[in-house]
């Protein structure tokens, strides 16, 4: 339902229902009436083997979705020249580097539609972001922002073509890499202007080599005694401190 009220709020239809499952006697979502789509009526034992769920009592559609065209896998073909087609605006881009749990996946898609950003590059080693655990934790946020596959070449050109500056959320300070920043309300105000690239790194490794190298490290400061959070939280934490200015509540 969420995608169709996005749809409707912009205008537009990235993506659509190939095939709508409905519960034997349940009734077509009111949201969706009028819309031509297939109905399929099944069981209640064929919906909970679709939907992967332990329990699937309270559940009464599914829906076939055609993967949406704000999603691009980009190959050594890709030119540099064609990067302004990737996302349609570019003030604010999340980088994911190698997340492979769809839920911390999907979870951060959502956070970051929540916070009006631009979209969301996922670099080699990061999970499908279609995966059924990434689906339900982005609540179909996967179906509404401009998601982009690639490599640090695509990122580089798209850094090199639009001037973006590019930070990365590491835990603490090494001086075996290079200082790490604090994220702080001061930092974001500098910011507000700037084209940026947030990475987060994965949750077993953290950061990859090319990113430590290319980027500016920054860290939430913390008081307690924990070394870092779960990437999905800090993720949260680092896009609503960046988000556009015009976004951000007074």
């Amino acid at each position: 339902m969420e995608i169709y009220r996005f749809q409707e709020q912009m205008q537009e239809r990235p993506t659509t229902i190939e095939c709508l499952l409905l519960l034997d006697k349940a009734e077509i979502p009111a949201e969706l009436e009028g819309y031509p789509i297939r109905v399929v009526h099944v069981s209640s034992v064929v919906l909970k083997k679709l939907s992967g769920l332990q329990s699937a009592e309270s559940i009464e559609a599914m829906a076939l979705m055609r993967i949406p065209s704000t999603f691009q896998i980009l190959d050594g073909n890709q030119q540099e020249g064609d990067c302004h087609r990737w996302f349609p605006s570019l003030h604010r881009i999340l980088v994911l580097d190698g997340i492979q749990d769809p839920g911390n996946l999907g979870t951060l898609l959502r956070s970051a539609m929540a916070f009006r950003w631009d979209g969301v590059f996922l670099l080699p080693g990061c999970c499908d972001p279609f995966n059924e655990k990434a689906i339900r934790a982005s609540r179909a946020a996967s179906f509404q922002l401009p998601v982009v596959s690639g490599t640090w070449i695509h990122l580089e050109a798209l850094r090199k073509k639009f001037r973006m500056k590019i930070l990365a959320g590491h835990p603490a300070s090494d001086e075996k890499l290079k200082p790490v920043s604090s994220i702080s309300q001061d930092l974001a105000n500098s910011l507000a202007d700037t084209p940026l690239f947030m990475v987060l790194g994965s949750e077993g490794s953290g950061l990859s080599e090319q990113t430590r190298k290319f980027s500016e490290l920054v860290r939430i400061p913390m008081t307690g005694k924990f070394e870092s959070l779960n990437v999905s939280v800090a993720g949260g934490i680092f896009l609503y401190m960046l988000q556009p200015e015009n976004h951000r509540f007074s």
